[in-house]
């Protein structure tokens, strides 16, 4: 990724020549940081999404501000299709305090923030960033993290680790097995939120001691970790998306980690693979959760399940329901979707063994008229996991006592 560094580093140079000697300053030159600086005038800023290494149009971007306080600042893209329903998402003078800013804030393309004297930093963003510091911040707070185990699938060619998250069941020798995976595409950020539910449901939620004591999990946060750190798109990524690289010859170190690891780990113990996304950024279709439904006749009917349990769980603000269920040949999810390559539901629908693998999209701020948060995206997780115990008791999977 070393052309990346240099490219990230000509943008930054980019975006302090261009104020001169106004005090006005955006930057990207942070972990998941994005943005292209066209020019800024006065108090103006024009500016785009880095799409370095995307085939063709994505909405993800990220940016840092500075030299604004008491400033009425207006922030100009130049590119249609770049905000959720509520606009920006914002964190003033640090960025971990993320807010939507809020439903008709975007006009033209264009959102203003009027900064108290105060302010000295603020970031913005198409939605709340999650990346390793937030993985690593979440695991330090968590309560019986020391019943999980860290380790690393592969290192990427950027030389980061890509974590894989073991939670081992209670009981030796698990008679199940569930593998999860997420950032497939490095700009899904929410799902990040939906996973530390899960985590935090699953270690410490007293109704799941089932899963607890008889399935092994391992999850696997980052699939393309330079992307996220780097502040790139993913989706549509050239050469090959990550989420169709699953063919034979993969050209992604972390696909072909994963490809080698599983068959070893799973001993045809591995009944459930899940794969979290955030669909397109607003619109029909893109505002509900929804299971993306396989060609494969078995494995769908077990979705289809699925789908119908996490209606029945989800009973947080955030909903999901059955009859968003996106079933093959309908929409997007059609053959001719795939024709770049094998994604890795599509991969893991042809383990040995397996009885669903599937993937969730989750959108990024609006989910069936619910604004999406931190909190609620967490909440979401722990239906997943609960949908996932009631499959296994409501599947021909029943190994356990209940």
């Amino acid at each position: 990724m070393r052309y990346n560094h240099i490219l990230l580093s000509v943008l930054i140079f980019t975006s302090f020549f261009a104020t001169g000697q106004n005090q006005i300053k955006v930057t990207s030159d942070f972990p998941g940081g994005n943005i292209v600086v066209s020019r800024i005038e006065g108090d103006t800023v024009w500016l785009e999404p880095n799409l370095s290494f995307t085939q063709g149009k994505w909405f993800y971007w990220y940016f840092k501000v500075s030299g604004i306080s008491g400033k009425t600042v207006r922030f100009q893209f130049n590119e249609n299709n770049l905000f959720a329903k509520y606009g920006p998402a914002y964190s003033i003078n640090n960025d971990e305090t993320w807010k939507w800013y809020g439903e008709n804030r975007v006009e033209n393309n264009s959102f203003t923030y009027t900064f108290s004297p105060q302010d000295t930093v603020a970031y913005f963003s198409v939605a709340f960033p999650y990346t390793e510091k937030n993985l690593y911040t979440f695991l330090g707070n968590l309560r019986n993290k020391e019943a999980l185990m860290i380790d690393t699938l592969c290192f990427s060619p950027g030389n980061r680790t890509v974590e894989k998250i073991t939670i081992p069941a209670l009981k030796p020798d698990p008679q199940l097995k569930v593998l999860i995976t997420a950032r497939h595409h490095a700009c899904e950020m929410m799902v990040g939120y939906v996973l530390e539910g899960m985590i935090t449901s699953l270690l410490n939620d007293k109704n799941l001691e089932t899963l607890r004591e008889n399935i092994e999990f391992v999850i696997v946060p980052f699939m393309d970790k330079d992307g996220v750190e780097n502040g790139e798109q993913g989706k549509n990524r050239i050469p090959r998306d990550h989420n169709r690289d699953y063919d034979e010859n993969s050209v992604h170190l972390s696909t072909a980690a994963l490809k080698k690891f599983v068959p070893t780990w799973s001993e045809k113990k591995l009944k459930l693979a899940l794969d979290l996304h955030c669909p397109w950024i607003k619109g029909e279709n893109n505002e509900d959760i929804y299971l993306v439904g396989s060609s494969n006749k078995q494995i769908e009917k077990n979705q289809v399940i699925f789908s119908q349990l996490l209606e029945k769980n989800s009973l947080g603000e955030i909903k999901s329901f059955h009859h968003n269920f996106l079933s093959f040949g309908t929409s997007w999810n059609t053959g001719s979707n795939y024709s770049q390559g094998i994604s890795f539901a599509g991969w893991a629908s042809e383990l040995d063994g397996i009885s669903l693998a599937t993937t969730i999209e989750y959108p990024y701020a609006n989910i069936s008229g619910s604004m999406v948060t931190k909190d609620n995206s967490s909440i979401y997780g722990k239906a997943i996991m609960y949908s996932i115990m009631d499959f296994f008791f409501l599947s021909d999977l029943k190994p356990m006592n209940h």
